[in-house]
């Protein structure tokens, strides 16, 4: 993919301490890096900083027994759907889908249902032969008809989110996931990304821009990308988090603030 070449990208280099090889360099062995910009004093550069990439355990299954497409689009299992009979009205709502074989980890599109606000992609956060379980958030309501349900083997990367917490990242466990969600800050890629690349592997870049406004908060510590519906205003669990990173330094957003994280895989040939 290209590597930036304006001015603010040469500043956000220099703010880390980095050359252009330093960061050809680290893009190299999978990372990223972080600026915060002043959009009321014309887009001035305030901080930057790198971090170190880790991808999760169900991150090595996206990217690899998943056989995930990165960039492409969602792809189904088959065209098969499975009925589903009943739904709980709370906020992890059971779904009750006999014989459903999805897992934990694993999207699934509702269609058919009332209340209408269960329609749509989640991602199942516990399953049992006959059923498995969504978070929805705020609870929707008891259902009085229902629809289909149908797996996705393809879980498409979804977008970021932000949190405040310090716990050190993991492949798995506490530190697979975000320990204090940042309320308001679930936001998709920006336009054109994911991209992706062929150098000495093959490398995905993911690039998120939190515009002035959004996710303003103080002690900003640590950053996810999630492969569930992003738009849910809600922390994401371990089995639906790809990657996560500690900021550093810490980022305090302000309201005129804008925060753009761009993060590097790189998946190396054999």
């Amino acid at each position: 993919m290209l590597t930036e070449t304006s001015k603010a990208h040469d500043e956000v280099l220099s703010a880390m301490s980095l050359t252009r090889r330093d960061f050809d360099d680290l893009m190299m062995v999978g990372g990223g890096f972080w600026k915060l910009c002043d959009e009321a004093d014309g887009g001035a550069l305030k901080a930057a900083g790198w971090f170190d990439n880790l991808i999760t355990d169900i991150g090595d299954q996206y990217y690899g027994e998943r056989a995930t497409a990165a960039v492409g689009p969602n792809t189904y299992v088959g065209t098969s759907t499975t009925a589903v009979t009943a739904i709980t009205n709370a906020t992890n709502a059971v779904v009750s889908a006999t014989a459903h074989g999805l897992g934990v980890g694993d999207p699934v599109l509702l269609a058919g249902i009332t209340p209408s606000g269960y329609n749509g992609l989640w991602a199942i956060n516990a399953v049992t032969a006959n059923s498995f379980t969504i978070y929805v958030g705020t609870a929707l309501g008891a259902g009085s008809a229902f629809g289909t349900c149908q797996g996705l083997k393809v879980p498409r990367a979804a977008g970021m989110k932000l949190g405040t917490g310090s716990t050190a990242v993991a492949k798995n466990g506490a530190g697979a996931a975000l320990v204090t969600y940042q309320t308001g800050s679930q936001q998709a890629f920006d336009s054109t990304w994911p991209q992706s690349s062929s150098s000495s592997g093959r490398r995905i870049q993911y690039k998120t821009t939190y515009a002035a406004g959004t996710a303003t908060a103080n002690g900003l510590n640590e950053v996810v990308i999630v492969n569930e519906n992003v738009f849910a205003d809600a922390t994401t669990a371990a089995a639906n988090t790809i990657s996560r990173a500690l900021l550093s330094p810490v980022v305090n957003k302000g309201a005129s603030d804008s925060l753009a994280i761009t993060w590097n895989h790189t998946l190396l040939g054999a």
